[in-house]
């Protein structure tokens, strides 16, 4: 390197200075040989000085974390290394920075868009930063559930009859210190949908088993009333035993339309129009004893509905009318 050469030159001249002094030589030969060692020591020094300039420029700029400015090149070729051995850092430095911030702002948004309530601590358990779903799921029950329990484990709590969560208390690194962080998930949805579907499941098994056992039973009531005279006490107790069978088999029938509803088509409609379309059919559903009547509305608003289910449901409530008012004389149902 140039700072070696020059700092070579310099004690060669040294050395002659001294040596052409004790051999007595002229003054001016010993002047000249001074001037020269001068002259290389200023040289050694710029040499030296420029490179621990531009060191120190680059210390302050990453003091002062400027990671937008660079080092110019000096003219000389150590300093230039230096120069360029900077710049190369300070853009892996930048890319990774850049890199960073939009893996946080990444994830920043994935944890503020979680159904999950999500809490991360600071390092003493304090917590410091929460996402929306966790505000909102926040309340007095939730607060007991989360201190009882444990750190690193996983629980499930029931914290009211329709409000089922699980716990998760868990922890990652951060400069070499474990911070916790809390996840919190509502089970609600997914135990309901488990439920409804045992339920369904339980309901055509036992319709299919009914209506199976109902359906031979109801076949041989039919040939015995063949046996006996339609005015018979015989003939009237087996023509009670099948209408109980048959009511039994609608029941069942029911509750397995219920379970296995069609999927909603909503459309724009007039409930006016469709109700009005089924009053023929309501009243034909009427005894004698019962009248329906209809108010035609002074406006028709149209609403978003299923007509297919919205028939099904009102035909099933003036049904269901009809039975309550049984036999009471003067029955009036309003529809």
């Amino acid at each position: 390197m140039r700072y070696t050469i020059y700092f070579a030159i310099l004690i060669v001249l040294i050395v002659a200075a001294a040596v052409a002094a004790a051999a007595e030589c002229p003054w001016w030969s010993i002047a000249v040989i001074c001037t020269l060692a001068i002259a290389c020591a200023f040289l050694l020094l710029h040499a030296v000085a420029t490179p621990l300039s531009v060191v120190q420029n680059g210390i302050y700029l990453l003091r002062e974390q400027d990671f937008s400015s660079r080092l110019r090149h000096t003219g000389q070729a150590d300093a230039d290394k230096v120069v360029d051995l900077y710049n190369t850092l300070i853009d892996s430095m930048k890319a990774e920075r850049l890199k960073n911030l939009e893996q946080n702002r990444f994830l920043k948004l994935v944890v503020d868009a979680s159904p999950l309530g999500i809490a991360v601590c600071d390092f003493n358990g304090k917590i410091i930063d929460t996402n929306c779903a966790w505000n909102n799921m926040q309340s007095p029950l939730l607060h007991e559930a989360i201190a009882s329990v444990a750190d690193g484990t996983t629980e499930t709590r029931r914290l009211a009859d329709a409000l089922i969560v699980r716990i998760s208390k868990l922890w990652f690194m951060d400069s070499g210190f474990r911070r916790r962080f809390i996840l919190v998930e509502r089970l609600t949805e997914e135990i309901a949908s488990a439920e409804k579907s045992m339920f369904s499941k339980t309901v055509r098994t036992i319709g299919h088993e009914v209506n199976n056992t109902l359906g031979s039973v109801i076949s041989v009531l039919d040939t015995m009333q063949d046996v006996y005279d339609s005015n018979s006490l015989e003939f009237n107790t087996i023509s009670s035993c099948r209408n109980s069978c048959i009511n039994l088999v609608n029941f069942v029938h029911g509750y397995a339309d219920i379970v296995k509803l069609p999927p909603i088509s909503p459309e724009t409609v007039e409930p006016h129009s469709l109700i009005a379309a089924l009053i023929p059919t309501l009243k034909g559903m009427a005894p004698s004893n019962i009248a329906i009547n209809y108010s035609t509305p002074s406006s028709h608003v149209k609403v978003s509905l299923d007509p297919m289910l919205f028939e099904r449901g009102l035909i099933n409530i003036v049904k269901n009318s009809i039975e309550s008012i049984g036999d009471s004389p003067n029955g009036l149902e309003l529809v």
